[in-house]
């Protein structure tokens, strides 16, 4: 959370520690001892600092929340678990306390004054005239559920740690020139390889397998040419759906859901405005004069304030948009109209309302068969639930499908042969199955015999299925397949064929002939490929040809794959580039701040394992398990 609120706080510290101290500070929130929960088992212990399970909970369902907007997705209990969230909130609130035991140890203090001017003098709460903003500082406070108390003593904290980090970095800021100077050499060389292709379409002639052949090739190769499992099911379902036609909706009903809805049916009025912000209100002021004699409220906005069409064009916007200040001002302006300066926190605006969209309300009569269908569908949800008890008090007197489905009034449905997507034996998808993926899943986990019971899908479905018929999956009939499997063979038989073309050439390569005198209607003329590095982009190479490329020694040749797996080419070194840190500074110097990063990081991550030998660490798994 604090990463989004202070920008670059963690910066190169990833592993460690000390890492983990600024990182967690940075990512993960707010220090256990601000956590506030009532609950008293503790599950982490650090020297004299401890974690109960409540603040833990705080802690892991905050890196879920997390997690979950970075992903766009709301994360489940099994995909937190997939991610590593659980030990990486162990790891945060354990590398926070080492810390925090550790500065308390060295007697690290930090004034109130310190704190301040971080908040103030940071990027982080400036509004768009780079001063601090008081009401941004709120309202990122509030969004991140902090109060101001609990932000600043996680600041101290985060500043203290930092205090410790500044002390453990590597002599001189910088990796030894001589260790950057290798690794530079070694990671920015850069070669061109010569080559030759062969590619399979230039192989002719090609025979039509026996059946003994074609028969050999599919078994070795059964993918393409086997026949998936095939199931037969008997199933019963009930929905919602089912019920509509046995539901009458009234028009009381219909009028106490409209009534009950209007809400939904309102839009509010919406306004497209446009706005300057000046530090002084003679400033505004003087801008209203300009747009009062006629001056355009775009040019003033260039002129004063070297702002464009666009940085000042907040597009349409509600009521509740705008700051308090700016709410009814600003909605009581007609369209074009300009208002006087209003002073808020962020200093004096002058807005200009260009368009205006009126508040609407749908009437009943336009939602009235919208409403219908919904009051429909909860009353047969509501009839489907009755139904589903009812089976359920059948199957566990164990009914089959079919007579479950008689002694309620439900219908059961036999299947034809169904594979695990959905598709019978002619490739057609097969409708009308209750809650597809979830009911397919179910199917072909079940075997022929297994007790039957109610399942309820995700949309408010209720099925149950039994599977009557198993067909394994084989493969196909020789007949069958005779087309597709010959033409693989052939195309099979081409590959190998240049392969071997591919490695004659080779033979003479290294024998001294020279690749350039080697092209034939089956072997392309020489080409070069363009300048690549060991770990670069592979320059039309295929990655196994880019690594043995810098194998290679001069008047040494090798055989790969083409990138389209078409062909193969035989290539040797054509020229070699040394590494120059003059020529390619940027690259050199990224590679001695990551050499130098590393460093600090294996130098921290060593610190963190002292310190937990020092301090001690104490971790409850089990309980944490529990909760999870």
């Amino acid at each position: 959370m604090l990463h989004a609120m202070r920008k670059g706080a963690s910066g190169w510290l990833a592993k460690g520690l000390l890492i983990l101290l600024v990182a967690s500070f940075a990512v993960w929130g707010i220090g256990s001892d601000m956590l506030g929960s009532s609950v008293g088992s503790d599950v982490i212990e650090v020297g004299d600092k401890t974690v109960t399970i409540g603040e833990f909970q705080r802690e892991y369902q905050r890196n879920v929340n997390l997690w979950s907007q970075r992903l766009q997705t709301q994360l489940s209990a099994d995909q937190a678990r997939q991610f590593g969230l659980p030990q990486m909130t162990i790891q945060t609130l354990q590398s926070r306390l080492l810390v925090e035991v550790r500065a308390n140890q060295l007697n690290l203090g930090l004034g109130d004054g310190a704190v301040l001017d971080d908040i103030r003098n940071g990027p982080t709460f400036r509004n768009e005239l780079g001063q601090f903003d008081r009401f941004m500082f709120q309202q990122v406070l509030r969004q991140n559920g902090y109060s101001e108390n609990e932000y600043v003593e996680i600041l101290r904290n985060e500043l203290k740690g930092q205090q410790l980090v500044q002390s453990l970095t590597v002599p001189g800021g910088t990796a030894p020139a001589v260790l950057t100077d290798t690794i530079f050499g070694y990671q920015a060389e850069q070669r061109r390889a010569a080559y030759v292709e062969v590619l399979d379409a230039t192989i002719h002639d090609v025979p039509a397998p026996t059946d003994e052949q074609l028969a050999a090739y599919v078994t070795e190769n059964p993918g393409p040419f086997t026949a998936p499992e095939y199931r037969k099911a008997v199933y019963l379902s009930v929905s919602a759906a089912d019920f509509i036609g046995q539901v009458e909706v009234t028009d009381e009903e219909l009028q106490a859901e409209y009534d009950g809805r209007t809400s939904e049916f309102q839009t509010p009025e919406h306004r497209a405005i446009q706005q300057m912000i000046f530090e002084t209100e003679d400033a505004a002021k003087a801008a209203q004069a300009r747009i009062t004699e006629g001056a355009a409220f775009d040019v003033v906005a260039q002129e004063d304030l070297q702002l464009s069409a666009s940085d000042i064009d907040l597009g349409k916007v509600t009521k509740t948009d705008l700051l308090d200040e700016l709410q009814a001002p600003v909605f009581a302006l007609t369209a074009n109209e300009v208002s006087a300066p209003i002073k808020t926190v962020l200093g004096w605006h002058l807005v200009k309302v260009t368009n205006i969209e009126p508040a609407a309300t749908q009437s009943l009569d336009d939602v009235k068969d919208q409403l219908k269908q919904d009051i429909a569908l909860r009353l047969g949800a509501d009839l489907a639930y009755e139904r589903s008890t009812a089976l359920m008090d059948v199957f566990a007197g164990g009914a089959s499908v079919e007579e479950a489905a008689e002694a309620v009034g439900a219908t059961a449905v036999t299947t034809d042969w169904i594979d695990r997507t959905g598709k019978g034996i002619d490739g057609k998808a097969t409708d009308g199955l209750p809650a597809p993926a979830q009911f397919l899943g179910e199917l072909f986990a079940k075997s022929v015999g297994d007790e039957t019971h109610l399942t309820e899908a995700q949309n408010g479905t209720y099925y149950a299925v039994a599977v009557t018929e198993v067909r394994d999956a084989e493969l196909k009939e020789l007949d069958a397949v005779r087309e597709q499997a010959t033409a693989a063979w052939q195309a099979d038989w081409r590959h190998k064929q240049a392969k071997t073309i591919a490695d004659g050439i080779l033979e003479k390569a290294k024998q001294g002939t020279l690749l350039a005198t080697l092209s034939s209607d089956q072997v392309s003329s020489l080409r070069t490929s363009d300048a690549i590095r060991r770990s670069g982009p592979a320059g039309g190479l295929t990655p196994d040809v880019q690594e043995t490329l810098f194998t290679l020694k001069d008047g040494e040749f090798a055989v790969g794959e083409n990138t389209t797996g078409t062909g193969y080419i035989v290539y040797g070194v054509d020229s070699v580039i040394a590494a120059d840190a003059d020529k390619d500074a940027v690259l050199a110097d990224t590679m001695s701040q990551q050499i130098g990063q590393s460093l600090q990081q294996d130098l921290l991550s060593q610190y963190e394992t002292y310190l937990e030998k020092e301090i001690g660490v104490s971790v409850k798994t089990n309980l944490i398990q529990e909760y999870l």
